[in-house]
C-alpha cells in the first residue's frame, strides 16, 4: 500500500472514530438545553385553547374591566338563532290548482252526460278521461252520481286544497300538504265511493308548492337580533381565579388573560432558539478543548460519556432545586439558587477525569446555573468560586474522608462570595444571613454527592482514582491477604518490584501509584499453584526436571493469564489488569528454549516463538517500568553477596536486553528514561537474595499438557538453589519466574 493510500485509510478511520464522540456532544448539548429550557420564561402564561391548566393561576392587580367579545358574539349568535327564516306565498299557484280541479271534473261530465252511449261504453269512456287508478265500483257509481253530489265532491276537493295551500306549501314539506288535504277529506261528510274517487284523484295529481324562502328578508331580520344586543362587559377582581389545575382552557380565559396582560399568545420560540446556540457554541467549545488540549482523554471511549454523564446529573439536580419555594418572600425564596451543588460536579471530574477539565466544565456548569437562575450574576459567580474551591481542595485527594475537608473549603468560599455581593450591592442583613446558610448547605451537599456518587462512577466506567488505587494497595485487601498466606515468597518479590517501580515511575513522571498497585498484584496467579515457583518452596527438588521444555513454558506463562482471571473476578480496573498482562511481553524463557534444542534431534523442529510469552509487549511506561522492575528485581536477588558494580551490571544487562529483545519498542519510553529508570533502581535495591523457583509435574493436566518425560542430565540442587548461572540467564533475555 502506497504511502498516500495509507495516510487516506488512516484519516478514514479517525474520521469514523470521531463520529461517536460528535454525536455523543450533540446528545449532550440537547439534553442541557432541555434541562435549561424547563421553567426558563416568566410568568407569562403561553397556553393554547384545549389544554390543560397545569396549575391554579390567579389575577393579582387593580380592578379591571373589558369589552368581551366571545361573550357579546355568544349572545349576538344566541340571538339570531331565534330569528325563524321567512317564506313568501306565491298567490298564483292556488288559483291555478283549483282551476285544474275545476277543469277536471268538467272533463269527467262530460261522458257522464252523453245519452247516446250505452253504459259500458260510457263507463270505458269515462275511464280514459280519469289519470289513476279506480275500481269499477268507484267509476259506476261516478257515472250515476248527480250533478249536485259531483258538485259536494269537487267543493269539497276545492275547500282541502284551498285550506293547506292558504297556510303555505313548501319544497320540504309536499307529501305532508297532500296527507293533509287527505286527512280533510276524510273529516268531510262524503260517500264512501265519493272519498275514494276524491283521494284516488288526489294520489294522481302532482303537487306543486307555492311558499319560497326569502333569504334577503331573514338576513335583515337576523341583522336587526343581533345589533339589538348591547356589547357584554367582564369585571376582574384582585385574587380571582382565571384558571383551575387540570380544567381545560377555554378560549373565554384566553381572552381575559390577554386583557389582563397575563398572555404571550404563542411559546417564545425565539427564546429557546437563544438557548439552544448558546449550549451548542459551549459544547463545540469543550469538544475542541478536549480534541486539542486533552487528545488522550479525547481518544478514551467512555472519557465524554462519563463527563456528560457528571455534567447533566449535577444539570438536573440543579435545575429542580431551583424550582423550590422555600418562603413567601420571593426575594428570600430566591436563595435557593446558592444551593446549586456544581461543586459536587467540578470534584467528580478533577478525580475520575484531571483538574484542567474539572476547570472548563465548571466555568460551563457556572454559566447554566446563571441561565437557571434567571440571569443573575451572583448565582453564576458562586457557583463559580465553589466549583473552583473543590478542585483545588481534591488536588491531593487520597482518601474518601478528605471530602469532609473539601466541603469546609467549598462552604468557606461560597459564604466569602455571598457575603461579598451581598455588602457590595447593600442588601438586607437577613437577606444576607439567608445567603450565607445556604452557601454552608452546599458545601456540605456537594460534598456528600460526590461522596456518593464516586464509587458509583468508579464501577460502572472502570475508572481508577487515586481513592481506588489506595484501598488496592492496602494489605488487608483480601488477594493481598491471600498471596501473603498462600504464596509468601510471591509476595515478598511484589512489594520489592513495587518499590523499585515505584521509584522509577517518580523521576520519569509515570503514575508511581499504579504501577505500584500494579506490582503488588503482578504475579498473583502464581497463588493458583504457588509450589511451582521457588520463592514459594525452599530446598525442595525442582519439578521442572521432569518436564519436557515445552510443558515448562507453558506452566510459566499460565500465571499472567490466571492472574488476570483472578483480578477481573475481584473487579480490578483494567488499566491494573492490562499492566499485569504485559509485565513479561512476549519475552522469550531462554533456559527451556536452550534445553529444547539440546533435546531436540532436529533443532527446525524448534521454534522461538513456541517458548516466548504469549501476550502483548508493554503499551505504557507504567508496564515497561513493572517489566524492568520484576526482571531486575529477580535478577539482582540471584546474586550473592554481589558487590556494587556487580549490580549495577546486572541493572543495565537487564535494561539492555529488553531493549535488544524488542519489549519497549511500542511503549512510550526514551532511552533518557531508561538512564533515569536505571539510576533510580540503583538508589532503592539492596541485598534483595531469593531463589527462584522450577515447577511440579502434577500441574499437567491443569494447564492441558501432556506428562513428558523427565529431563536428562540435569542437576536438581542447582536449580532448587536458585543458581546466579541460571538467574544471569533470565536477566538476558529469559524468564524471571524460574
Amino acid at each position: 500500500m502506497s504511502k498516500k493510500s495509507k495516510a487516506a485509510s488512516a484519516k478514514r478511520k479517525k474520521t469514523l472514530h470521531l463520529w461517536p464522540k460528535v454525536l455523543l456532544l450533540a446528545i449532550f448539548a440537547v439534553f442541557s438545553a432541555a434541562i435549561l429550557a424547563f421553567h426558563i420564561l416568566p410568568a407569562q402564561i403561553t397556553y393554547q385553547e384545549g389544554e390543560v391548566a397545569g396549575k391554579d393561576e390567579f389575577y393579582s392587580g387593580k380592578t379591571v374591566t373589558y369589552d368581551s367579545q366571545l361573550r357579546t358574539a355568544l349572545a349576538r349568535n344566541e340571538a339570531a338563532s331565534h330569528v325563524e327564516q321567512i317564506y313568501v306565498i306565491d298567490e298564483s299557484v292556488l288559483p291555478n290548482f283549483i282551476a285544474q280541479i275545476e277543469h277536471d271534473f268538467d272533463a269527467f261530465d262530460k261522458p257522464r252526460n252523453n245519452t247516446v252511449l250505452d253504459t259500458e261504453s260510457r263507463l270505458s269512456a269515462l275511464r280514459n278521461t280519469l289519470s289513476g287508478d279506480y275500481t269499477d265500483e268507484v267509476l259506476a257509481y261516478i257515472l250515476e252520481a248527480g250533478a249536485s253530489e259531483m258538485f259536494i265532491l269537487r267543493q269539497s276537493l276545492s275547500d282541502a286544497v284551498d285550506s293547506i295551500y292558504t297556510q303555505g306549501v313548501r319544497e320540504t314539506n309536499l307529501l305532508k300538504a297532500k296527507e293533509d288535504i287527505t286527512a280533510l277529506l276524510m273529516e268531510a261528510q262524503l260517500s264512501e265511493e265519493g272519498l275514494a274517487f276524491l283521494l284516488s284523484y288526489l294520489n294522481s295529481l302532482s303537487l306543486a308548492t307555492n311558499e319560497s324562502f326569502d333569504a334577503l328578508a331573514t338576513e335583515d331580520a337576523i341583522k336587526k337580533a343581533r345589533d339589538a344586543v348591547d356589547m357584554i362587559q367582564v369585571t376582574v377582581k384582585n385574587g380571582e381565579k382565571l384558571l383551575s389545575r387540570g380544567s381545560e382552557i377555554t378560549a373565554e380565559q384566553i381572552e381575559a388573560l390577554q386583557a389582563l396582560g397575563m398572555y404571550s399568545g404563542k411559546p417564545q420560540y425565539t427564546t429557546y432558539v437563544g438557548l439552544l446556540a448558546i449550549v451548542a457554541l459551549l459544547t463545540v467549545l469543550l469538544g475542541y478543548y478536549l480534541s486539542y488540549y486533552q487528545p488522550k482523554l479525547f481518544m478514551k471511549d467512555n472519557t465524554l460519556l462519563l463527563l456528560a454523564v457528571i455534567m447533566v446529573l449535577v444539570l438536573l439536580l440543579c435545575r429542580l432545586i431551583a424550582l423550590i419555594k422555600f418562603s413567601a418572600d420571593a426575594e428570600i425564596s430566591a436563595q435557593i439558587g446558592y444551593l446549586l451543588p456544581v461543586a459536587a460536579a467540578s470534584m467528580l471530574l478533577a478525580v475520575l477525569l484531571e483538574r484542567n477539565l474539572a476547570i472548563f466544565a465548571t466555568v460551563i456548569l457556572a454559566l447554566f446555573t446563571g441561565i437557571i437562575c434567571q440571569g443573575n450574576v451572583s448565582f453564576t459567580l458562586v457557583a463559580l468560586g465553589g466549583g473552583m474551591a473543590g478542585i483545588i481542595s481534591t488536588a491531593r485527594l487520597n482518601q474518601r474522608s478528605q471530602f469532609v475537608g473539601a466541603s469546609i473549603y467549598i462552604a468557606l468560599t461560597n459564604m466569602a462570595l455571598i457575603g461579598g455581593w451581598g455588602l457590595l450591592n447593600n442588601q438586607d442583613y437577613p437577606l444576607i444571613g439567608v445567603g450565607l446558610l445556604i452557601g454552608l448547605l452546599n458545601g456540605l451537599l456537594s460534598a456528600i454527592l460526590a461522596m456518593g456518587i464516586l464509587p458509583f462512577l468508579e464501577s460502572v466506567f472502570s475508572v481508577t482514582t487515586v481513592v481506588r488505587l489506595l484501598e488496592f494497595s492496602n494489605s488487608n485487601h483480601p488477594l493481598l491477604k491471600r498471596l501473603m498466606m498462600e504464596a509468601p515468597g510471591t509476595y515478598n518479590h511484589s512489594v520489592l518490584v513495587g518499590n523499585l517501580a515505584e521509584a522509577a515511575a517518580d523521576v520519569i513522571g509515570a503514575d508511581n501509584l499504579l504501577v505500584r498497585v500494579a506490582s503488588y498484584y503482578h504475579d498473583v496467579g502464581k497463588m493458583k499453584r504457588p509450589y511451582f515457583f521457588i520463592e514459594n518452596q525452599g530446598l525442595n527438588d525442582n519439578p521442572h526436571d521432569k518436564l519436557q521444555p515445552a510443558l515448562s513454558v507453558m506452566i510459566l506463562t499460565s500465571h499472567v493469564r490466571e492472574g488476570m482471571e483472578m483480578l477481573r473476578n475481584a473487579r480490578f480496573p483494567e488499566e491494573i489488569i492490562a499492566l499485569v498482562e504485559q509485565h513479561h511481553g512476549t519475552g522469550l524463557l531462554r533456559i527451556f528454549y536452550e534445553k529444547a534444542l539440546k533435546q531436540a534431534l532436529d533443532s527446525n523442529i524448534v521454534y522461538e516463538e513456541d517458548f516466548r510469552y504469549p501476550y502483548h509487549k508493554p503499551q505504557s511506561k507504567e508496564a515497561a517500568l513493572l517489566m524492568l522492575a520484576d526482571s531486575t528485581q529477580a535478577a539482582v536477588q540471584a546474586l550473592k553477596q554481589a558487590s556494587r558494580g556487580q549490580v549495577e551490571e546486572m541493572v543495565r544487562t537487564v535494561i539492555r536486553s529488553k531493549v535488544d529483545d524488542g519489549q519497549l519498542q511500542e511503549c512510550p519510553i526514551t532511552f533518557q528514561d531508561l538512564q533515569l529508570i536505571e539510576e533510580a533502581f540503583l538508589r532503592v535495591l539492596s541485598g534483595m537474595n531469593h531463589s527462584r523457583l522450577v515447577y511440579p509435574e502434577q500441574v499437567a493436566k491443569e494447564v492441558g499438557g501432556d506428562m513428558l518425560a523427565p529431563l536428562p542430565d540435569r542437576d536438581p540442587a542447582k536449580l532448587a538453589t536458585g543458581d546466579s548461572a541460571t538467574e544471569s540467564l533470565d536477566a538476558t533475555g529469559g524468564t524471571a519466574d524460574h
